[in-house]
């Protein structure tokens, strides 16, 4: 299964000569986005049995970063829309890239603008500490480490990536299981690296949920969407 996702991936990689870039705005303003600390519990306490939980997924994690999925959650620590339409192509009926893709690249962009503002609010409620900064030890991915960058909870690489898959699902809904299997391994690469709990994983998907649901209030969201979809599928044609 690794080796036809790297394939996928390695199929799909997009051509960025000559590329310009593109200020993208968010569907809403900041005022309008949900409140997610609202929403999502509490994390996990230090000595609850729900922190348990986030430990022993924290020393899973760490065993199996040496491996072919290790160096898979590696990759999947570019957080862009580039990445996110390589990754997500081998799932999907055909490869999706910038260049064929335009609307849907848009999209994307877009849409990551808006996760992000959206998730903002909550972690710095929360201001939860990463793994690797309570434990003191080195993740996977130590170039990306911050000795006070306290905002664990929720995850905002699973709440993005959870939000493209419902997005890609909407678009080609034939590959809804194949799609939202690797939203889903997007969140798990951040517990491999040791960035994030799981629980702040797990409450990264709700606040992805909860972001599509809201979009789908935005007419320019549906609009683009739709374009998005035409786009799809005139490939499959």
């Amino acid at each position: 299964m690794m080796k036809a996702i790297s394939l996928g991936v390695l199929l799909c990689l997009p051509l960025t000569a000559g590329a310009q870039f593109v200020q993208y705005t968010p569907f809403y303003t900041t005022a309008e986005a949900p409140h997610i600390e609202k929403i999502i519990p509490e994390p996990p306490t230090l000595e609850s049995a729900r922190f348990f939980d986030d430990w022993a997924q924290y020393q899973w994690g760490k065993s199996i970063r040496d491996t072919e999925r290790g160096q898979l959650a590696v990759r999947d620590a570019g957080i862009n829309a580039d990445y996110f339409m390589q990754r997500f192509s081998a799932g999907m009926s055909h490869c999706i890239t910038p260049q064929d893709n335009p609307k849907l690249y848009e999209l994307l962009q877009k849409a990551h603008k808006t996760e992000s503002q959206a998730g903002a609010s909550a972690k710095a409620y929360f201001a939860r500490v990463r793994p690797y900064q309570q434990f003191k030890e080195d993740t996977g991915y130590p170039r990306g480490q911050n000795p006070t960058d306290f905002t664990s909870y929720p995850s905002g690489h699973t709440h993005a990536s959870w939000l493209v898959g419902m997005i890609l699902t909407a678009i080609d809904p034939s590959h809804t299981e194949e799609i939202m299997k690797i939203a889903y391994e997007l969140g798990q690469s951040r517990v491999i690296l040791g960035y994030h709990y799981q629980s702040d994983v797990d409450a990264g998907r709700v606040a992805g949920s909860v972001t599509f649901a809201r979009l789908c209030a935005e007419p320019e969201f549906l609009t683009m969407l739709e374009a998005a979809r035409k786009e799809f599928h005139i490939q499959d044609k």
